[in-house]
């Protein structure tokens, strides 16, 4: 996956020059991408008409594995024999949860199977949003600026004192991210 950050982004953050092309910024933003992605977990960049096949809760539920939902496109459901496209009056869709539900009544029968419901949806940020962008950019350039993950050395009496949180984010940058947990498992 493509980096959340650019280098000229982590450039102006450290208010140094960077080229575009410099092999320890693109290897710390990579970095800590992927550290913001595993925190919230969740991949974040938009992705159109991705198609998953989701496990029913009690025959009437489906949990997509990404958020934000922009939009469910198609719902499909396996009867064991063939696939069948459910008309989107049968169905409620929460963006915000990731959740589609089955309407009651509707003389439909949702199967129950593992992989059962098949959905094809658009979920993501077309824009990563600031907030994401600038925990990313903090935690690639401390670990840009001091490589070991040392703010400070003292040698009499020898004290060294690491920069990082134990999962590599600030108070305020998981204050930050907190926003964008997702959910359901929060």
């Amino acid at each position: 996956m493509a980096s959340l950050a650019t280098p000229a982004q982590l450039a102006a953050f450290l208010q140094q020059p960077l080229a575009n092309d410099d092999a320890s910024a693109l290897l710390m933003l990579s970095i800590a991408s992927d550290m913001v992605r595993d925190f919230l977990q969740l991949a974040l960049d938009m992705t159109t008409d991705d198609v998953v096949y989701v496990d029913p809760i009690g025959g009437t539920t489906v949990v997509l594995p990404e958020l934000p939902v922009i939009a469910v496109s198609k719902l499909e459901t396996f009867d064991g024999t063939v696939w069948t496209t459910i008309d989107p009056a049968n169905y409620t869709v929460s963006r915000r949860m990731g959740m589609i539900s089955a309407n009651p009544n509707t003389g439909l029968h949702w199967p129950f199977a593992p992989e059962s419901w098949r959905v094809t949806y658009t979920h993501g940020y077309a824009a990563i949003p600031n907030s994401i962008v600038g925990v990313v950019l903090g935690a690639a350039a401390r670990a840009y600026s001091s490589p070991a993950g040392i703010d400070s050395e003292r040698i009499g009496g020898y004290q060294v004192k690491y920069g990082m949180e134990a999962d590599g984010f600030s108070a305020i940058e998981r204050k930050a991210l907190a926003r964008y947990v997702n959910p359901r498992i929060a």
